[in-house]
């Protein structure tokens, strides 16, 4: 182990019994409650996420790094109301965690051994990130589990030494962990073939069997056709091997040499399985472009909504050679002239992709906080410009500025502190630490006392708001809080009512208790302030926009509607 891992003294349970409570884990560490001055369980993760189905988890703050890996050491895998712990450090780089480098695949453990021993058998070969014994409800052993090492050596070290060998009464079957696309069927046991890019003359599949049959005995064969009127064939030849040469020999071949492309000719999946494949195959192709143009692509916040993509690659291009430009869009659906549109619209947002970090620093250093040329009146807030952080990484940073913020504001020196429940369920707020929400009758009575306002003092408040959006038009929603009803009908068009009532809605939804409870992402938020905008009437966008309640009825019927509540 390098010095810098020695430093490490925080532990993290990813998985903990769901009926577990504070005082029991304490028990678990009790030997260790001198060395340790913060315990954080998060028992809360259902009641702001009912769609997250993943166990209570920990982390254990040590003093002494020493004292962290002995504890660690001693009672990684050992059962806490029948359930073995899986203890690891909690890795600033969430990616160690997930690299099926050094991960191995082990079946055939026995009944006879315990989650501990497995620990200890494999430990002796290099020090393990985490192991999982799978386990029933009854905490009966499955028969398989990973071992994900560190170093590459001590995998190998343990598959040479431990594959084939006899523990407790069982064979144990060691391999190198495979993804999910890497585990389906090998193409030699795939007796069927998926045909595409058939010319249009080929219109039976009798043509389409006397082309392949050279390879060998047709089964059965079929051929369709899609709604854009292109064909493809399915074939299932008599061997696999006869498969597989059709798709080597065929693979990308013109049948003529006036044909615009070549067959595609690849093993027939089921749709689940090539959604799964396709996924996998995505996810490793952009976090390979993320890790290439890490400091290349740029995230890039308030853009104007009437900005194209072109006009977008233009602006930037001054600043060096682009990859690509994108704005962040969706289709809001409205009514024109009592006719529903579909109309694709700007999220505001978009990322900009150079092919070397020098031009993106430039970018920042030339377009941050100022508007774009051409934009300056634009209603929208000045240019902020970031580099792009995939979601899992940015999730990763906020929670940790999150604990840190809570660390530094509710922490207080002792021996050993525990929390309540409520304390980690604010702790999971990507905005840090929050003030607890006002009773609901409270509530009422605030904007009851809003609604009862004398008229003259709405009137004030709307001419203040009218002199910030006069003096810079810019920065609208950042000086007003509520939108100008007068402002509003001096609008001339339903679009730009909209657009003026959009900036107001999407800041409060965005800042709005239910919609950080909830970790909801731009996207979400984005597509309901669309769906909210796309009411017929204009009063009444302007009424949920006004009204904090109402919106929250709102957020939780959009949610209901993208089936995410």
């Amino acid at each position: 182990m390098s010095a810098k891992e020695n430093l490490k003294s925080i532990l993290f349970i990813s998985e903990l019994p769901d009926n577990i409570i504070d005082p029991e884990l304490k028990t678990f560490f009790s030997d260790y409650e001198q060395d340790i001055y913060m315990l954080q369980v998060d028992h809360n993760q259902k009641l702001h996420d009912r769609f997250n189905t993943r166990k209570p988890r920990a982390i254990i703050y040590f003093k002494d790094p020493l004292k962290a890996k002995e504890a660690r050491e001693k009672l990684n895998m050992r059962r806490l109301k029948g359930k073995a712990l899986n203890i690891m450090w909690l890795e600033k780089d969430n990616s160690i965690r997930y690299n099926n480098e050094a991960n191995l695949f082990v079946k055939g453990i026995s009944q006879n051994a315990s989650p501990r021993e497995i620990y200890e058998l494999f430990a002796k070969y290099g020090e393990i990130i985490s192991c999982k014994i799978r386990e029933d409800e009854d905490g009966n052993l499955l028969g398989y589990g990973y071992i994900n090492y560190y170093n590459l050596d001590s995998a190998e070290k343990a598959i040479a030494d431990l594959n084939k060998k006899n523990f407790k009464d069982s064979v144990l079957e060691i391999e190198h962990f495979k993804k999910m696309n890497e585990r389906f069927k090998a193409p030699s046991e795939n007796k069927t073939i998926y045909i595409k890019n058939i010319p249009k003359r080929i219109k039976n599949i009798e043509e389409i069997k006397k082309i392949f049959g050279k390879f060998g005995k047709i089964i059965w064969g079929e051929i369709y056709q899609d709604n854009s009127d292109r064909h493809y064939a399915i074939l299932e030849f008599d061997t696999p091997e006869m498969a597989a040469k059709a798709k080597d020999e065929m693979g990308d071949k013109k049948l003529d040499e006036k044909d615009e492309s070549g067959l595609y000719v690849d093993f027939h999946q089921k749709r689940s399985e090539r959604k799964r494949m396709l996924t996998s195959k995505i996810g490793d192709i952009n976090n390979k472009l993320n890790q290439e143009f890490k400091n290349c692509n740029l995230y890039v916040k308030n853009l104007p909504y009437d900005l194209t993509e072109e006009k977008m690659k233009e602006i930037f291009s001054k600043c060096g050679e682009i990859k690509s430009a994108k704005i962040g869009k969706y289709i809001l659906v409205t009514k024109v002239k009592d006719k529903f549109e579909n109309i694709e619209t700007s999220y505001g947002f978009g990322f900009v992709c150079y092919t070397n970090e020098e031009d993106a620093k430039k970018a920042i250093d030339e377009f941050n906080g100022k508007y774009l040329p051409g934009y300056e009146n634009a209603k929208r807030p000045p240019i902020f410009i970031t580099y792009f952080q995939p979601k899992n990484e940015r999730k990763q940073i906020l929670n940790k500025e999150a604990s840190q913020s809570m660390n530094q504001a509710q922490f207080v020196p002792g021996p050993y502190i525990m929390y309540p429940p409520n304390f980690m369920y604010n702790r999971h707020l990507s905005y840090g630490p929050r003030i607890y929400r006002r009773p609901q009758q409270q509530r009422q009575n605030q904007n009851q006392n809003q609604i009862n306002q004398p008229q003259q003092q709405i009137q004030n408040n709307n001419e203040n708001i009218n002199n910030n959006l006069n003096s810079n038009a810019g920065e609208s929603s950042e000086k007003g809080d509520e939108p100008s009803l007068e402002l509003l009908q001096s609008l001339d068009t339903m679009e730009k009512q909209r657009d003026y009532l959009g900036e107001f809605l999407f800041k409060k939804i965005e800042q709005h208790p239910l919609t950080q409870s909830r970790n909801l992402s731009m996207e979400t938020i984005s597509k309901i302030t669309g769906m909210i905008l796309g009411i017929d009437n204009i009063k009444e966008i302007y009424d949920i926009t006004t009204n904090n309640d109402n919106i929250e009825a709102r957020i939780i019927e959009a949610l209901k509607l993208l089936k995410m509540g």
